[in-house]
């Protein structure tokens, strides 16, 4: 499966096209981690996802993840 990258779609897309390619919708991802559709529609509407919430996506749909924080040289 190929990456989606950050810098060129939102998590929530990002997320949104995995679903699709797993053959499953947000209601569905819902219900394998246990929250109400609400909660994860919540989430996705605002982007609003927390090392938690990815951690708990991640093994709810069997996929790995890395977030990579960069110092850049100040000038």
């Amino acid at each position: 499966m190929a990456n989606s990258k950050v810098s060129e779609s939102t998590i929530a897309e990002s997320l949104k096209i995995i679903l699709v390619k797993k053959k499953l919708n947000i209601a569905k991802l819902a219900e394998l981690m246990g929250v109400s559709n609400t909660t994860m529609y919540s989430k996705f509407n605002r982007g609003n996802f927390s090392i938690k919430d990815l951690d708990e996506i991640s093994k709810a749909l069997n996929l790995t993840y890395e977030v990579t924080f960069t110092i850049n040289d100040e000038e």
